[in-house]
């Protein structure tokens, strides 16, 4: 995280009471989702970390037509957004983070938006790492365990293993889904992983945030809403990228995608041409503005 703003005073959790900050382990996935179901972010927190989110990266927005007013018309009618990029960097939620700042139609959506997020922020040691927690909790987060990050501490994915992975993952979204249709909007990366081949493209869409929204979609209005990020240029390293315009992405906001269907499939297919062409008006924005600082 390039930046880490809590306080041990500025961050609370109302809806969670009196509860205590579980472990975020897969073994404790019960207690973890109990508590990050009932959470609540600190309004005055997150409105000062969507401000010094928006200073810190630069945000180069283009919108839609007409998506604005889809937006605001939406929002004023209760429907509730999940926002969905495509996933490049460590960065991106904070990205979403500044993008809500800086977008008018967006700015109900602060403090009032949780992000599935992965559990190495929640579990670093030492000072740093609670302040990292506090933060990523005042800002929504909510831990999503994936077998890859099982993979990457050296746990061996037994039977076992899976089966305790499976239920984990059925009661984080039944968390989420308990936060939507309590009031909250989403934030959500549809590919799962960072891209690790070229940023220029969409990867294939896992069907997990899907299911999500189709579900709250059974009780509330739900909406899908493309967004293109793209930092300006492809690394030299996939494995290992250095992204000289971190600080200074190209956003483009698409038009939001009622929720309709009861097909995972079905909505899939919807929303991966749309985020496709969110990131293709970046690309070509990122490549002019490039080819307008080439001398000749």
């Amino acid at each position: 995280m390039a930046v880490v703003i809590a306080s041990h005073h500025m961050v609370d959790s109302r809806g969670s009471g009196s509860m205590k900050r579980p472990d975020v382990k897969l073994e404790n996935y019960e207690a973890v989702y109990r508590y990050y179901e009932a959470h609540d972010q600190s309004r005055a927190f997150a409105r000062l970390a969507h401000k010094l989110f928006a200073r810190h990266f630069k945000v180069d927005l283009s919108v839609a037509d007409g998506a604005e007013q889809a937006i605001t018309d939406a929002i004023a009618a209760g429907t509730r957004l999940v926002i969905s990029p495509n996933h490049i960097t460590g960065d991106d939620q904070y990205v979403i983070v500044a993008l809500v700042e800086h977008m008018k139609a967006l700015h109900p959506l602060r403090a009032s938006t949780f992000i599935p997020s992965e559990p190495s922020l929640f579990t670093r040691r030492g000072l740093a790492g609670k302040a990292l927690r506090r933060s990523v909790d005042g800002l929504g987060a909510v831990p999503t365990f994936r077998l890859e990050d099982l993979r990457r501490q050296g746990i061996e994915i037994t039977d076992e293993i899976d089966e305790l992975y499976r239920h984990a993952t059925i009661r984080a979204s039944e968390a989420q889904v308990a936060k939507l249709v309590r009031g909250e909007k989403m934030a959500g990366f549809w590919e799962g992983t960072r891209n690790r081949s070229d940023y220029r493209v969409v990867q294939p869409l896992k069907k997990g945030i899907a299911h999500t929204v189709i579900a709250a979609a059974e009780q509330i209005d739900v909406a899908v809403l493309p967004v293109g990020f793209y930092y300006g240029s492809e690394p030299d390293d996939y494995k290992r990228p250095d992204v000289p315009g971190k600080r200074n992405p190209h956003v483009h906001v698409g038009m939001p995608i009622p929720v309709e269907t009861t097909s995972a499939t079905e909505l899939v297919d919807l929303v991966h041409p749309a985020m496709q062409e969110c990131l293709d008006v970046v690309v070509a924005r990122a490549v002019a503005a490039a080819g307008a600082l080439t001398p000749v």
